[in-house]
Formats: structure tokens, sequence, C-alpha cells
């Protein structure tokens, strides 16, 4: 009897495609290298004989794309593996446009009943992904300019994985990690965008979008959830200055300026600067921390770069939700950052392939 299992599968097509590739060595991911992973992920999920693919459709149509390039090399879903692949509808239009369509697709595969996601994107993703569906199980494979949240592993094996763990989640629970997530209210009220899964600074600006953080001038302070000197962004920063390990969940609460050390931080990708670091402390697991009020004096600027001047902002401050900036702060406003226990899960998927191979799976001698 073959059993009923379904996997989600989200791709940003538009990920590590944005300005930030102007100012700095970020790579560009073009939709044919997009087209060739999600085929992968499809290889990997037809051996492990999950039944239903639900995808996130897009303008780029990357899954579709992905099921002609494996019928091209001879492989074809419906024929040889029984896989069917399904696009979820979506509420506020035929196709993902922006961050709310992502989160909108997430929240339809949970309502499907979907085992858990593989995802291809960057951080932003992962946090549109997290609103529509908090308790998510994904395996998020890095697509984006920062890539703090995901897990660096071949897509192949990754579908693979997913699929096992979609065929028997009990058997594979130990692999199962609960992320942390940063909480966010503004003058007691809780945001609509509520979460970050990486990190909240408070940059100096009056605007929002999609904007590089990677100016030390520009940063006032900083509570930074995943914290490792191989990472790239405020993660990487937070490496530099105190690496924490994921158990227990913890965070760093980070103030700039140029009355303490300095630190040299990969901002972003090729972007080694000196950054000035006030102070800095740990944050443990449900503790808050109140970010903004009176505007600090500026930090140490980057060479080559300039100090904004007070008649350049105002006092005016933004929020930026793992590296995108989302809020903007009135002159004397506060923001509460708290670090939760209860975001999304990530899908070990090495540990998953380490024991379904040492029960024989893929020998033919044992069981999933």
């Amino acid at each position: 009897m073959k059993r009923e299992t379904t996997v989600g599968l989200i791709v940003n097509a538009s990920a590590s495609r944005d300005v930030r590739r102007l100012t700095s060595l970020a790579r560009t991911i073009d939709v044919h290298e997009r087209v060739n992973a999600i085929a992968r992920v499809l290889r990997g999920l037809a051996a492990a004989r999950v039944r239903t693919v639900l995808f996130m459709p897009e303008p780029a149509h990357v899954v579709e794309r992905a099921v002609d390039t494996l019928a091209a090399a001879g492989f074809s879903l419906d024929d040889r593996a029984g896989l069917q692949l399904r696009a979820v509808v979506l509420p506020n239009g035929p196709e993902a446009l922006d961050a709310a369509g992502t989160t909108d697709a997430a929240a339809a595969m949970a309502e499907a009943g979907a085992a858990c996601l593989v995802t291809i994107g960057g951080d932003g993703t992962n946090r549109a992904v997290a609103r529509g569906w908090p308790s998510a199980l994904m395996v998020p494979l890095p697509g984006g300019t920062n890539n703090a949240f995901c897990t660096p592993i071949d897509p192949t094996a990754a579908g693979l994985a997913a699929g096992i763990y979609a065929f028997d989640p009990e058997r594979y629970a130990a692999h199962v990690r609960q992320a942390p997530r940063l909480e966010i209210r503004v003058d007691g009220r809780l945001e609509a965008t509520a979460i970050a899964l990486v990190d909240v600074a408070l940059v100096r600006s009056g605007w929002v979008g999609a904007h590089a953080l990677w100016d030390p001038a520009l940063l006032v302070e900083a509570v930074v959830a995943r914290s490792d000197p191989a990472l790239t962004g405020l993660a990487g920063l937070g490496g530099m200055i105190s690496p924490l390990d994921a158990e227990p969940p913890r965070a760093l609460h980070v103030r700039f300026g140029p009355t303490g050390s300095t630190v040299t931080a990969p901002l972003g990708p090729g972007q080694l600067v000196p950054v000035g670091i006030r102070d800095w402390r740990v944050l443990a697991l449900g503790e808050s921390v109140e970010l903004g009020g009176p505007v600090p004096a500026a930090g140490r600027p980057a060479p080559g770069r300039r100090l904004p001047s007070s008649s350049d902002e105002d006092g005016w401050l933004t929020l930026a939700f793992d590296g995108e900036r989302e809020v903007v702060l009135e002159p004397g406003a506060r923001a509460g950052v708290r670090l939760a226990a209860d975001g999304p899960r990530v899908l070990d998927a090495h540990g998953v392939l380490q024991v379904a191979a040492r029960r024989g799976t893929f020998a033919g001698t044992g069981e999933r």
C-alpha cells in the first residue's frame, strides 16, 4: 500500500537579484541555475516516493521549467515516479509577486497538510514563509544575498531528506530543530510584520525597502539571533563579536558607536569593514530589549563612506528585519524586541540521510 506524502516547495525567483549587486560582490543567481536546483530537489523527492508536491506559482515558472528540464534528461515525474505537482491557490492573484504572496503560499501549504517544505531563497524569503506558517518545518536552501538561516546542502540531498521525513515523521522527529524568532513591538503594539529569524537592526534613515545595511555609519543597534563568524551580514558581525551555539537559543544585543572597540566584520559579500562597537550583551530566551529613543552619536564610517548629518535624517530611524527595512520610527519612538522560542522548525537533512543510510534504505536492505 502506498502511503500518501505531501511536501511543499517554495522558490523565490527574484532573490539574489536586487540592487545590492551594484554595491558588493554579492552573487547573482539567474533563473536557469534556480531551475537546475529545483530539478534536483524534485529528483530527490521522487526518489523518496513522495506522492504530491505543492508549489508556489510565480512569474518565472521555475518549477514548471524544472519539470521540463527533467523530461529533457529522460526523467518523467508522472511516468516513472508517480509524483504529482500542484500549484497552491493564492487569495490575491494567480501568482506570488512579492513577500506577501510567499506568505500566502506557505499558509496554503499548511492548510493542505504538507509534511514539510523545501525553500530556495534568502533570509527574507524564509521570514515570509514563517509569517504564513509559523510552525513550518523547512529545509531552507540558500538562494539569496545573506543566507544566514539557510542550510548548505545539495538540492538533490535536500529533496531526498524531505521526502524520507515526510514518509515517516515520527521516526525522524529527533532531527527536527525548533529555531527561535525575534518578536517586534513598536510603542507596545505588535507589528504586522511581527518577526525576524536572523536579526533586527535599527538604522539611521526614514525610508523602507530592501536596501543594503552595509554602511556601519548607519547602524545604531541590533539584536542578532544567529551569531556565526562564517556567515555574512549582521549574523557574521555578531559571530565576530561572540559566536553563539544554537542550543540553548540566545541572541546578542549590540550597540554601535565610536567609543568602544572596533570589529572587522563581513557586513556584505566581499565587504569586510571596520565597525565601531559601543557595547554588547547576550540575551537569554524570553528576554526583551528596547531599541530606539534618543538618536545616539554616529558610528565609525567605513573607508570612503561619509557620516549622515542630522539634516539628512532629522532623527528618523528605521527597523530592518533580516536585512530589509520595514518600519519607520518617528524621533523618540521605541521598539521592543523579544527572543522567543516558537520560530519555524528546521529539518537536519544531513542527519536524516545518515540515519536512513545506516538502516539500509539506499542499499535496499532496510526500511526508511
